[in-house]
């Protein structure tokens, strides 16, 4: 099964939430929270900020396009990966939906076994992820999803 991306995390037994820098939300698409509201962001408004999440090495970068990651609605992100950055295996309490758009994507999924290799995703590629599905993986090449 093909499958990934990153939002709200769980390592071990805690819950760990990307938090977008404040307001990176409202800057990209002022009212897109608003119910029934029309929202254009051109790709050249769309701004990246860093990152931190415990287990995960430094250097992936987040924007909000749609909504609040923090709220409690619906909302897209982008997440830029350096090239060879690697992701620990994690997994989400809700299901992903992942759309590469720049770079190789590399993705496997985690079933306590062997260590699978992660398979390689370009641009167009779509991957759905069940909620609580563990998964790990990186980038070959700047990447964006």
């Amino acid at each position: 099964m093909r499958c990934n991306s990153l939002i709200i995390l769980t390592l071990g037994a805690s819950f760990l939430f990307f938090a977008a820098p404040a307001g990176l939300a409202q800057e990209v698409a002022p009212g897109a929270n608003e119910p029934g509201e029309h929202v254009f962001v051109a790709e050249g408004d769309i701004e990246y900020a860093p990152i931190d999440v415990p287990g995960f090495d430094p250097g992936m970068r987040i924007a909000a396009v749609h909504g609040d990651p923090a709220g409690t609605s619906d909302y897209i992100i982008r997440l830029a990966f350096p090239d060879g950055y690697r992701f620990p295996s994690h997994w989400h309490p809700k299901a992903e939906h992942v759309t590469v758009l720049e770079g190789t994507f590399l993705l496997a999924m985690d079933t306590g076994g062997e260590a699978a290799e992660p398979e390689s995703y370009g641009p167009g590629d779509f991957l759905y992820i069940p909620g609580e599905h563990p998964h790990y993986g990186g980038a070959e090449g700047e990447t964006v999803i």
